[in-house]
């Protein structure tokens, strides 16, 4: 078994000379190898272990567990102004969506659990967002998407996600899996870091924060990468490109690309926060985990304004009746309430709640980005 771990290795070495193509597969075919190997090792010197439960899943999904649970360590806010959002339904199935652009391989639309996906056909292919500006992307991003690498386990590298620079020269990325790690890379800084108590394969959900030369990575509710400045010798990131490299026909959906938010100073500094941090069930008023970080945040400044109260407003946008779109808002805006109280320690009776349903869009409903702006939770002083 040495002998094969140091063969493999310093085939490893050669291909790491390439940057792409037969060299790029041929490191992974060896790592691959490898890991098998050592695998096969590792489990015939240690006793038997329980699967680890299931993980994950996308926004949409309730889990069970409460905001008072996750991790201060996830503190990812999306951004309040969608200008990129997918699930494929405005596509036609087995055909090449129109908010993208190919780069490599084959895709087609699929369907699957009733909902639209991006599946990657070819064994090692590569789309990037058709995203409504030119030059450097703008200081102030997120990234969210679901992945489904299928079954319980996945090729290694079978999503990345990164971003490219001055002539197309990349300037961060983040493979997943790596083992059983999300290996996060620009330049010369490297790391990698395991999903804890979650299964490799599966569905995820994948999301990014940037601030300038700063990008933090998050799987599920778990922060995997916190980089305060990537390497700059390409200059900012232009495009953000998503690879599927595997036989396993990996697939994305609910891509959502959006501008900001700006770090709070004073969180009510203008009297009202608008957030697009605050998520429930489909169709549901119940808060999911994945609300902990703006949540946190309003609790810290109630906490830090002790006489001060707050008026909660949910928000829909117009899919569904307006009646059942009213109902459901003020639902939500209870339940915020609610979780702020229960969970982490703000006295009830310093909230009032109402809802608009989709009186009062920010934007058109035409167009799914303006139906994601719509949907929102306003906190305003009386």
């Amino acid at each position: 078994m040495n002998r094969l771990l140091a063969t493999l290795a310093a085939l490893a070495v050669l291909a790491s000379a390439s940057h792409a193509g037969l060299g790029d597969a041929l490191k992974k075919k060896v790592d691959q190898v490898a890991k098998k190997a050592q695998d096969t090792k590792d489990k015939a010197a240690a006793p038997a272990e329980e699967k680890p439960a299931e993980s994950g899943g996308a926004k949409g999904e309730a889990s069970g567990d409460k905001v008072s649970t996750v991790s201060t360590k996830f503190d990812y806010v999306p951004g309040d102004s969608v200008v990129f959002l997918d699930d494929f339904t405005g596509d036609d199935l087995g055909e090449f969506p129109a908010k993208w652009r190919l780069v490599q391989g084959t895709f087609e639309v699929a369907e699957k659990g009733g909902e639209r996906w991006l599946r990657g056909m070819s064994p090692d292919g590569s789309v990037r967002l058709k995203l409504p500006f030119a030059g450097a992307l703008p200081e102030l991003w997120t990234l969210d998407l679901d992945i489904d690498l299928g079954g319980p386990e996945s090729t290694d590298g079978a999503i990345t996600v990164r971003t490219l620079g001055d002539a197309e020269n990349e300037c961060w990325q983040a493979m997943y899996p790596h083992g059983r790690d999300l290996a996060f890379r620009s330049g010369d800084i490297y790391s990698t870091t395991p999903l804890e108590g979650g299964v490799v394969g599966g569905r995820h959900h994948l999301s990014f924060m940037a601030r300038g030369k700063a990008i933090k990575a998050y799987m599920d509710r778990q922060r995997l990468a916190n980089v305060p400045e990537i390497e700059g010798r390409f200059g900012l990131p232009r495009e953000v490109e998503v690879r599927m490299w595997s036989e396993n026909k990996p697939m994305i959906s609910n891509v959502r690309f959006a501008l900001g938010p700006k770090p709070p100073k004073d969180l009510l500094a203008g009297g009202k926060l608008v957030t697009h941090g605050i998520y429930f069930a489909t169709g549901s008023d119940a808060v999911l985990p994945e609300s902990a970080p703006v949540l946190r945040q309003v609790a810290s400044w109630m906490e830090a304004n002790p006489a001060a109260k707050l008026k909660v407003t949910g928000h829909t946008d117009n899919v569904g009746t307006p009646a059942s779109n009213l109902d459901l808002s003020k639902r939500r805006a209870a339940s915020v309430a609610k979780v702020l109280s229960s969970e982490l320690g703000v006295a009830a009776d310093r909230f009032t709640t109402d809802g608009k349903g989709d009186t009062q869009a920010l934007a058109s409903n035409a167009k799914p980005e303006g139906r994601a702006m719509n949907r929102r939770v306003e906190f305003a002083k009386p």
